[in-house]
């Protein structure tokens, strides 16, 4: 199900392509989906070595140039149908994704933090009910309850792979 904020959230990126290779010179590609800010929404580089996802591997938390990248001799920009039959084909691996009882159901958790408790939802059939659920950059179907600071939080919390408590989400009426 696609609704209208959807459509305007993918408007207003960017994506690109960027083939740099890795520090020993195997040949290598990196994804980016880049907001009109500059803050990278989904990012995963590709080597033959295996690919390393943001937030789980790589923590971005500030923003990108994005004019700078796409005009980079190794990168280009692509339509947003192409980065995500490219996504599609590389979600499935990472590492997050083992963290989850059964990544095909909702579930509802929560990661422990000094200010209190991060609330997350996994929800892969579509945005929850609610305004103060945000996406999770990096992910189509990781949520958190509160602000954008509780977002960066919780990217910082994946990123040091502290333990998050699922249980069964309950469906929320409409």
């Amino acid at each position: 199900m696609v609704c209208d904020r959807d459509v305007a959230h993918e408007k207003s990126m960017r994506f690109i392509r960027m083939y740099l290779g890795g520090e020993a010179g195997e040949p290598g590609l990196t994804l980016y989906e880049i907001d009109a800010l500059g803050w990278v929404h989904r990012q995963v580089q590709i080597h033959a070595g295996g690919s390393r996802f943001a937030p789980e591997e790589i923590l971005m938390q500030q923003p990108v140039n994005p004019n700078y990248m796409a005009s980079h001799p190794a990168a280009d920009e692509i339509e947003v149908g192409e980065f995500e039959q490219l996504w599609a084909e590389i979600e499935d691996c990472r590492s997050f994704r083992d963290r989850l009882p059964d990544p095909d159901l909702s579930w509802e958790g929560w990661i422990g933090h000094p200010d209190g408790a991060l609330r997350l939802l996994w929800q892969p059939s579509g945005a929850p009910f609610g305004a103060d659920w945000h996406r999770v950059p990096g992910f189509n179907s990781l949520y958190c309850h509160g602000d954008l600071a509780s977002i960066r939080v919780i990217q910082r919390c994946l990123f040091l792979e502290r333990p998050i408590h699922w249980c069964t989400a309950v469906p929320k009426a409409a």
